[in-house]
């Protein structure tokens, strides 16, 4: 059974989920602060990261420093299992070796973003050590919360050795794949200004119906969502990292023309208006 699994906030895992994918409440890019492991067990997913497009196989282990904008994309109605890991980097330094702390973290720090398949016994060893920290959560008994950390660490070891050497340069596996990475990594350069279907269209030569039905099918957004998508994500980076500055002005630099357009879908996005939302995130 899938377990949400609560460390010392804000670490979170959900082992082995089959919830099923829920477009009317799961549609939309999100990022969060958090570095975040995602490891696909079975089913039928195509995940996007940023201007990246992996079509997933059991096995895929992926990384993710959580900033740039991403979403999974299952199949509607298919089986769809995934264990999930978020943590914030600063709770587990603590709990690593002083020597080995920046190369633990550097997969995230660096790489950024990226998927390796496993397989054979790092396949095994990895998933053994899943299990071990599910088995683990449902305990009672004395030094669980140690030990959790413990299991936690040697995950981020294993995580970074497999990265030593075994990364997947990512290329587009089809033309769908290299037109969904085109789209979005133009509106990731032009997000700030107006952007039309019909500078899409002339950008990547494709008819705009075609272009908004193939971004759909892909993403399960349309073009148009992941635009406003990348705009709030922009106002929350800002709001995050320049604690002064007006909403205004986060408005601008994000490709807002309109303060109220910006409020009204920053509170649809986020759930609160933009100064509810920068005042929380300083207190």
């Amino acid at each position: 059974m899938p377990r949400m699994m609560h460390f010392t906030n804000p670490l979170e895992y959900s082992y082995r989920s089959t919830s099923l994918f829920n477009v009317g409440k799961s549609d939309g890019f999100h990022a969060h602060a958090q570095y975040e492991i995602y490891y696909f067990h079975a089913g039928e997913c195509t995940y996007i990261i940023g201007d990246r497009v992996y079509v997933l196989a059991p096995g895929d282990l992926v990384l993710m420093h959580g900033m740039t904008l991403h979403r999974p994309h299952p199949i509607a109605g298919k089986r769809y299992e995934r264990t999930t890991l978020h943590f914030d980097p600063s709770a587990v330094r603590s709990h690593l070796h002083p020597d080995r702390m920046d190369e633990v973290l550097q997969p995230f720090e660096e790489l950024g973003n990226c998927r390796i398949n496993l397989k054979g016994e790092t396949r095994a060893e990895f998933e053994q050590l899943l299990l071990q920290l599910h088995q683990l959560s449902l305990l009672s008994s004395s030094f669980v919360q140690e030990r959790l950390n413990i299991r936690l660490c040697e995950l981020l070891y294993v995580i970074a050795g497999i990265c030593q050497g075994n990364l997947e340069e990512h290329r587009p596996s089809s033309d769908k794949e290299r037109h969904v990475q085109h789209i979005i990594r133009y509106v990731d350069m032009h997000y700030m200004h107006d952007i039309s279907l019909d500078d899409l269209a002339n950008e990547l030569h494709l008819s705009k119906p075609y272009m908004a039905g193939l971004f759909k099918e892909t993403t399960g957004s349309t073009i148009f969502k992941y635009l406003y998508d990348r705009r709030i994500n922009q106002a929350k980076v800002l709001f995050q990292f320049q604690p002064g500055i007006s909403v205004t002005e986060a408005a601008r630099l994000s490709g807002f023309k309109r303060l109220s357009h910006f409020s009204r879908i920053f509170k649809q996005s986020v759930g609160c208006g933009p100064d509810l939302y920068r005042t929380r995130l300083h207190q």
